[in-house]
């Protein structure tokens, strides 16, 4: 099986049956995901990306306690949206109680989840701000956060009209307000506090 890196594309479409089937080597650490039908592969997550993550996973999860919105998930875990676009590892994916019937015990998440937070890298940027952000887009994804540690920012897109439209903003300091969890805000250096 050829696998391209990145934005490389794949001369065939394959199906989520296949890739499912396909073979990783032994002591690849890589991510594959199936986007339009073309397997995309990437690094595992580097320290500022791990950093974000631990901290939105750690704010979420106490603000989700509180008021008993939804479930939480994070990477890896996988986004089911069709037969061409499956195995997506969106970073941190949450779920309202309203959407629960597209978590399977088995499957992770079969439909359009509540919303999705990706944080971005350098080798990321463009499949996170152009392709994946079209592709939840595509399916309906209600907010979709972009979470960039190198520029200390969070941008919180919300789907209106089919088309996502920036909702909230901060960088460096400043709240981030969401649309999808009720009453959430939260200041952008929580995510990022000051280096020691």
């Amino acid at each position: 099986m050829q696998v391209r890196n990145e934005m490389e594309t794949l001369s065939k479409k394959m199906t989520y049956a296949t890739f499912r089937k396909m073979e990783i080597p032994e002591g690849d650490t890589s991510i594959y995901e199936l986007i339009h039908g073309e397997v995309v592969k990437r690094a595992s997550p580097n320290t500022p990306h791990q950093c974000a993550a631990r901290q939105l996973v750690y704010v979420l999860e106490h603000y989700n306690r509180e008021k008993k919105a939804g479930e939480l998930f994070f990477a890896p875990y996988d986004v089911y949206f069709d037969e061409e676009n499956a195995g997506i590892q969106p970073d941190l994916v949450f779920v309202s109680n309203e959407r629960k019937f597209v978590v399977r015990e088995n499957n992770g998440i079969v439909g359009a989840p509540d919303l999705i937070v990706e944080i971005i890298s350098k080798s990321t940027i463009d499949k996170d701000r152009v392709i994946k952000k079209d592709l939840y887009e595509q399916f309906g994804v209600r907010e979709y956060w972009i979470v960039d540690p190198r520029n200390r920012s969070i941008e919180v897109y919300l789907l209106d009209n089919n088309r996502y439209r920036l909702f909230s903003f901060a960088a460096e300091e400043g709240p981030i307000n969401s649309s999808v969890l009720p009453g959430f805000v939260m200041e952008v250096n929580t995510v990022f506090p000051e280096e020691e």
